[in-house]
């Protein structure tokens, strides 16, 4: 099977990698860790960028009923995965790992105590459907070295040398306009304000591209004059 190839982009300022602003970056550089990738230096395309990875992914995790069905898992991933620092695998349900490591369910456990009743005459457990095959995608990461209003230079040179078609990127950002740890996917539309994102449409020419929009809250007393707000996007 063909893997998809995936460009995964986290918007940031590479000179102040520990603030709100940088969270896309941050995001990406535990998406590594959890990995096991490293991340080395490109000066052509002007960011830190990491080899093709494959990983393998169950396609119902990715295939909600709806998208609201969708953006609720990716809210529970924000707040239990990159917020309270647990297993960023954990946002397919394990559907990241091979089969053969994922738990057994605790109704086939002999140790369950619980054979006894789903062998019952009265209680047949329900006939599942097979699961589907695992779907491999290969990922790249990519940190721009550009600052946040220019970074779209990077991503254009990445799509450009490493061939990706805008429909195969996912840009992810922060965002003032949600709360704190809550995450929102737009396929898509304006820059919203957003000039990370705005320079990513300027240099691709194009805004149908996938955001993955990271809630990072307003500042104190919802203040948006230019300076409160560059203050609070900069602080750690």
């Amino acid at each position: 099977m063909t893997s998809k190839r995936v460009l995964l982009v986290g918007l940031g300022n590479h000179t102040h990698p520990q603030t709100w602003h940088s969270i896309g970056m941050l995001l990406l550089d535990h998406i590594a860790s959890q990995l096991n990738i490293t991340w080395t230096k490109n000066k052509s395309i002007h960011a830190y960028i990491t080899q093709p990875t494959t990983i393998y992914v169950d396609p119902t995790s990715l295939s909600g009923e709806s998208d609201e069905d969708i953006k609720a898992t990716i809210n529970t991933t924000v707040q239990d995965d990159v917020f309270n620092n647990s297993n960023l695998l954990s946002m397919t349900d394990s559907s990241l790992l091979p089969e053969s490591s994922k738990h057994p369910s605790p109704l086939s456990s002999p140790s369950s105590g619980l054979s006894d009743v789903t062998s019952s005459p009265k209680l047949q457990p329900k006939k599942s459907k097979p699961k589907p095959d695992l779907v491999p995608i290969e990922l790249t990461l990519l940190k721009p070295m550009f600052l946040m209003n220019v970074s779209g230079k990077s991503v254009s040179k990445a799509a450009r040398e490493l061939q990706f078609s805008h429909s195969n990127m996912i840009i992810i950002h922060d965002d003032m306009q949600r709360e704190l740890g809550k995450f929102s996917i737009k396929n898509g539309g304006s820059a919203s304000g957003h000039n990370g994102i705005k320079s990513v449409i300027d240099h691709l020419k194009t805004d149908a591209f996938q955001r993955l929009r990271i809630g990072i809250g307003r500042p104190p007393n919802d203040d948006r004059s230019r300076d409160t707000v560059s203050d609070f996007v900069l602080s750690p």
